[in-house]
């Protein structure tokens, strides 16, 4: 079974200079993509995170059946948001969650069934690594796309929460976690491009 997936989309979007869910990907807003490869893969639930009066981004998805949670805080805080959405998943009984940025519409279907598969009873969670994220302060892992348990990743974030060091790659490797690297998802049929992230227009090239 897929997990439920969780769509962060409430950050500010501060290099596009506009916001990245409407973003015209192949004549298509860039959310509805991450919307659609999502159901593709199995995930019949999916939660947009984001911030309240986005009348326009419920505009874009009405005729999709998606759930909806908004975070009240202004300061753009993604490990507050991402907290929120979990203990959203948590009251609808959700055990694990798919996570998804809003700016990856190239996410390969096979990527986001396989994290589902390999999340199994001693893990709680698995995450992606890519080449493109190396040289960054993540050391290539894509904790945006993890698959994860509700319950033990909001534990370990309410921990963590107000540490100096929030960054949320760190937190979750310190968890009972799988880290799935180029070795193992190349033999999948996924390509670099499933984890490149839309953040300046010319990246749609």
């Amino acid at each position: 079974m897929i997990s439920p997936a969780i769509i962060l989309a409430g950050g500010e979007s501060k290099r596009m200079g506009q916001d990245k869910f409407n973003i015209d990907i192949n004549g298509k807003p860039m959310i509805i993509h991450v919307i659609e490869n999502l159901k593709s893969a199995g995930c019949n639930e999916i939660l947009i995170q984001t911030k309240q009066n986005k009348t326009e981004l419920e505009n874009v998805l009405s005729n999709y059946d998606v759930k909806w949670n908004y975070d009240l805080s202004d300061d753009n805080d993604v490990l507050k948001a991402l907290l929120s959405a979990l203990n959203y998943a948590k009251n609808e009984n959700w055990n694990s969650v798919q996570l998804m940025p809003v700016d990856t519409p190239f996410v390969s279907q096979k990527l986001i069934r396989k994290l589902s598969y390999l999340l199994e009873e001693n893990l709680e969670v698995v995450i992606p690594s890519s080449n493109s994220s190396k040289n960054t302060p993540s050391n290539g892992l894509e904790p945006l796309l993890s698959c994860l348990k509700v319950n033990p990743t909001i534990k370990k974030i309410n921990e963590n929460i107000n540490k100096k060091d929030r960054r949320l790659g760190k937190i979750l490797s310190e968890m009972k976690c799988l880290i799935v690297d180029e070795k193992i998802w190349s033999k999948w049929d996924v390509f670099e491009k499933s984890f490149k992230n839309i953040n300046y227009p010319n990246d749609r090239e």
